[in-house]
């Protein structure tokens, strides 16, 4: 049975937009102002994703936090031949999964012009650390990246227009941000009933979603799907008026092991060669 494409109720012309889709193609129309992302469902998935789930959840293959700041394509090969074991999955599955990330750097490449790229991938299971947010990029690199969360839970997001206002988002990432600082300092001092107070504040925070105009209207891409999303300079990150909101999402909160990839470039933009 093919999973339903959702239809975006914030659509319409001139308004920043999420595109569902399962057209691959549609991924490059992140380069389009009134798009703020292309979310493709892949269904059904590829064969390799059955056993490579399999390995990601039982902890077999296990890859810590890795970032690949700079990499040319070629690198980011060699790294993978280097660096992600064959033993957890078979050769066919290892191979089929570096091809599946290499893709996104492609995608990136053909879409903004670049040749260097920084790459993000781990595998671990959900935690609370980070609630809503956008992702940044440095100075005059490509506003947008790409994301796969190939098992799991997928990520959440909300539609453009269910947000308040940058002010309102802000304060609450502020805020998260602030009591996640205080969470781990005294998690790391050791001091029980402050860690417990702090958790409960940034539980409620989270509840609320003050910076939504519905707070219960929060949205899923699935686990498995590609996702080609708005990103913001990070010199711009705090302003008010830096244009349309960037993509604003959060990893689920608990569930099992992941294994997740985000792409996106640290060099200046060109036009894409033709």
């Amino acid at each position: 049975m093919e999973m339903p494409i959702p239809v975006s109720p914030s659509f319409s012309p001139g308004c920043a937009h999420i595109l569902w889709t399962r057209d691959e193609h549609d991924l490059r129309r992140i380069v389009e102002d009134d798009v703020q992302a292309v979310i493709c469902v892949v269904a059904p998935l590829p064969d390799w994703v059955v056993p490579l789930t399999l390995a990601v959840e039982s902890g077999r293959l296990s890859i810590p936090r890795t970032v690949l700041p700079n990499h040319t394509r070629d690198e980011v090969e060699a790294w993978f031949a280097e660096f992600l074991p064959d033993g957890p999955v078979a050769p066919d599955v290892r191979d089929s999964l570096v091809d599946d990330i290499l893709e996104l750097t492609d995608r990136l490449a053909a879409s903004a012009g670049v040749s260097r790229f920084r790459l993000r991938i781990f595998t671990e299971a959900p935690t609370e650390d980070c609630g809503f947010h956008v992702d940044t990029v440095a100075p005059g690199a490509p506003p947008w990246g790409l994301l796969r969360v190939y098992n799991g839970a997928g990520t959440s997001f909300v539609e453009p227009d269910n947000l308040g206002s940058a002010g309102d988002f802000h304060r609450y990432l502020d805020r998260r941000e602030r009591l996640e600082r205080d969470r781990r300092t005294a998690l790391e001092a050791a001091r029980t009933d402050d860690f417990e107070r702090v958790a409960r504040e940034i539980a409620e925070l989270d509840a609320a979603r003050s910076f939504l105009a519905r707070p219960e209207e929060v949205f899923e891409a699935p686990a498995g799907s590609i996702v080609a999303f708005k990103h913001v300079d990070l010199r711009f990150q705090w302003t008010q008026d830096a244009g349309p909101m960037p993509w604003v999402h959060c990893s689920p909160m608990r569930g099992g092991r992941r294994l997740v990839v985000n792409v996106t470039s640290p060099e200046p933009m060109r036009p894409p060669h033709r």
